[in-house]
């Protein structure tokens, strides 16, 4: 049955494909804001007769200039068919099954992503990061910031714009209604009538669409890669006479996300699934590969998600025709919190005892590789899930937690009654609040500027913190006393990357070494622990955001760093370089940790994949032994390995296992860990000797794993905070977890 709906589909399509193309498509695209009309002035699919030498008065316009100069075409109802086969090129297990959709009602859509100065004419600000102030400042002189989109665009923000151009007064008064398309209106323009992989054919250069064209799709050319937005409309139109739908932005939807939801969508106007905290994104943007540029293709965020590929398109309905303003756009808040009831109002399961085992001193854990030796856990969680034991509010942080000596450590941000961040202690049994420690800070031009990043570290009665822009403190760790502490910026002409200083601070004997990107030669810097007196410095580097590790290999110690432009192996005493390896990495993303096994260094980049570097002895020199840029991108989170494998959790695929002498993929998970999303992240930690991994991942859920090369079981999950992409620490039979709004104990049950 569905084959004939298909076939039913196609033969519609394939009229309105031969009704529009008789119209042709520029080859040179109009400036952004012209009228003129790029569609057929009738919409085939909907049976109008476009044959007439004069329009009917009922005839709906073929486009619209809205009071922004910006252009919408009508889009025609229709049918089509929505996803990926198995067996199409690139295809993913979220883009199918392939199914049919009927849109019921035509539309009007931007014929170009939503520019800057259109975006500022509305919201009276300006979040991209590509204006002649940020990542254009080095463009040539003739590139016009106001004509390419705008980026860092959140969801709320772009619904946001929605409403308010929605109530200006010209497009009131003309009953034009704005909102996000959906994701199913956002394909089938997408598509304009084609059943290939893209618009143009089934292969995609980035002569034809701005992306990676590095990494093409089908049989077409590696190209160049531009490595930035470029102007709306600088490539040709699909037959709706829509621009950039396969690149240049990533461009937000209405809808929801959920990876199975395919499976049930409705055949007439799907509107996404009711419940996720995540919305959908489509198109590709200038750094994708051509694979993730396919009309098929489906990405989501978190709403208050932003980033410098992401963007947004608008849809326009007429108040003539029936149109209504969205709930969704004409209340804009953000969600209520999403985590788990409070516990307290049932006796505990068990007594939290965080002193019971091994603690988590640092940023991960005891030996700084993410592994801990754990009560025996059960194979499940219990079936009404984790109990909490204490909540308590903080603020904003993106930093992990640290606990030990029956005392948890933090680090937030707070906003009022002045710009500041805290180092916050708290007892680890009742959560009662011990001491807080804050100084004022500037967040001026930090990216996703939450809070800090790092988690504290404690030795021997001190806890050393390291701010986002540079505070460096030394604190008693009983009663947050300064010892020392020190001005990375103002001291040591810090340079903070766009992202902030993200590393944690390390201990090594008597030295306390932080990656600061200090000038001169101050990549990392090392102080005297307990006065804080500069005992090293060492690299011109730029800082990255990976903390350096500390190894033993060839008989000696070495400190492995990674920054944006080498690998790089010192000696902790002095600093002296050892050994060094280029791997310059795009808009510096040298952020999870390196890890070291069977003489290996492994490093896993964003956009520019996975190397690992074999660390030289005294007969032989560092040298890269593979590089994967296809299908091993990390990003934040931190990569497991063992018995040979390594695990780590890529942008596009998941978690991916693979071998670590070699690279050679074995298996991914499809996003079922953690959620499909441009940032996936999720820590993991390993459990005693076993196999078994206990996992945090980003929608707050506790999951027991087992990992093998043969592949990933989970065995539990249970939600037990809102969203975070901060580290957890585990201590005793306690999990210690945080977002932007709490901290939280949950009792760990044991299998005995």
């Amino acid at each position: 049955m569905l084959q004939n709906a298909i076939r039913r589909i196609w033969t519609t399509l394939g009229l309105t494909v031969v009704l529009l193309s008789s119209y042709g498509c520029r080859d040179n695209p109009p400036a952004p804001g012209t009228s003129e009309p790029t569609t057929p002035a009738v919409d085939a699919a909907e049976g109008e007769d476009d044959s007439a030498s004069e329009p009917r008065e009922t005839q709906p316009p073929p486009s619209i200039t809205n009071s922004l100069d910006m252009q919408l075409v009508r889009i025609p109802a229709g049918n089509f068919v929505m996803g990926s086969a198995p067996t199409d090129p690139g295809a993913r297990d979220d883009e199918m099954p392939r199914h049919a959709v009927h849109i019921s009602k035509p539309f009007y859509m931007g014929v170009h992503e939503v520019t800057q100065k259109q975006y500022v004419d509305i919201m009276d600000s300006n979040p991209s990061s590509f204006q002649r102030s940020g990542l254009l400042k080095d463009a040539p002189a003739d590139i016009d910031a106001n004509q390419h989109p705008v980026d860092n665009v959140t969801w709320y923000a772009a619904v946001e714009f929605c409403r308010r151009l929605s109530q200006r007064a010209e497009e009131a008064k003309a009953g034009r209604v704005y909102r996000l398309p959906t994701e199913a209106e956002w394909e089938y323009a997408c598509r304009a009538g084609s059943s290939t992989t893209f618009h143009y054919g089934d292969s995609l250069s980035s002569q034809q669409a701005n992306f990676n064209g590095k990494h093409p799709f089908g049989d077409a050319n590696p190209a160049v890669f531009l490595n930035r937005t470029t102007a709306v409309g600088s490539y040709k139109p699909n037959k709706f006479g829509l621009y950039d739908m396969h690149g240049n932005l990533h461009e937000w939807c209405l809808d929801r996300f959920s990876r199975d939801y395919y499976k049930v969508s409705p055949e007439q106007d799907p509107q996404g699934p009711k419940y996720g905290n995540s919305r959908v994104i489509r198109g590709g943007d200038w750094y994708s590969d051509g694979r993730d540029c396919r009309s098929a293709f489906r990405y989501a965020d978190i709403p208050d998600g932003r980033f410098y590929a992401l963007g947004m398109r608008v849809v326009c309905e007429l108040s003539a025709e029936g149109a209504a303003i969205h709930p969704i756009i004409a209340t804009v808040k953000a969600p209520q919190g999403n985590a788990p009831e409070k516990t307290g109002q049932t006796p505990l399961a068990a007594k939290p005892d965080p002193t019971a085992g091994e603690d988590w001193p640092r940023w991960r854990g005891r030996r700084g590789d993410g592994s801990w030796r754990a009560a025996n856990l059960p194979e499940t969680w219990p079936a009404n899930g984790l109990q909490r034991v204490w909540q308590r509010e903080v603020g904003g942080g993106y930093g992990g937690v640290a606990v030990t000596g029956g005392r948890v450590y933090l680090m937030d941000r707070q906003r009022t009654p002045q710009d500041s961040e805290r180092v916050l202690c708290f007892d680890a049994l009742n959560g009662q609040q011990l001491w807080t420690h804050s100084y004022d800070v500037d967040y001026q031009n930090v990216a996703y500027d939450n809070g800090p990043r790092t988690t504290p570290t404690v030795f021997q009665g001190h806890v050393y913190t390291l701010g986002a822009v540079g505070h460096l403190n030394c604190l008693d760790a009983a009663t947050g006393k300064v010892i020392w502490s020190k001005d990375l910026v103002g001291d040591f002409a810090a340079r903070i990357p766009i992202w902030g200083l993200s590393a944690s601070p390390l201990v090594f004997q008597d030295l306390l070494i932080v990656h600061s990107g200090s000038e001169p030669d101050g990549c990392f810097l090392a102080f005297d622990r307990d006065d804080g007196t500069e005992r090293w410095r060492s690299l011109p580097d730029a800082a990255g955001y990976a903390t350096p590790i500390l190894i033993e290999h060839g008989g000696r110690q070495q400190l492995v760093g990674w920054t944006p432009q080498n690998v790089c192996g010192l000696d902790p005493h002095s600093g002296k370089l050892l050994w060094q390896v280029p791997f310059t990495v795009n808009y510096g993303t040298s952020i999870a940790n390196p890890i070291f096994h069977e003489g290996l260094v492994l490093v896993s980049s964003y956009y520019d994949g996975s190397q690992t570097i074999r660390v030289p002895d005294a007969s032989q020199a560092a040298e890269v032994v593979w590089h994967d840029r296809r299908n091993l991108r990390g990003l934040m989170s931190q990569p497991l390995y063992r018995e040979g494998h390594a695990y780590l959790i890529d942008k596009r695929h998941g978690l991916t296992c693979f071998v670590m002498a070699s690279g050679k993929k074995l298996w991914d998970d499809d996003n079922r860990m953690t959620p499909k999303g441009r940032n996936p992240q999720a820590t993991m930690v390993w459990v005693n000797d076993s196999g078994r991994a206990i996992v945090l991942n980003s929608d707050g859920e506790l999951i027991l794993i087992q990992l093998d090369p043969s592949g990933y079981t989970e065995q539990s999950r249970a939600k037990i905070i809102g969203r975070t992409w901060a580290h957890p620490a585990y201590a005793g039979n306690c999990v210690f977890a945080r977002d932007d709004k709490e901290l939280v104990c949950v009792l760990l049950p044991s299998a005995d």
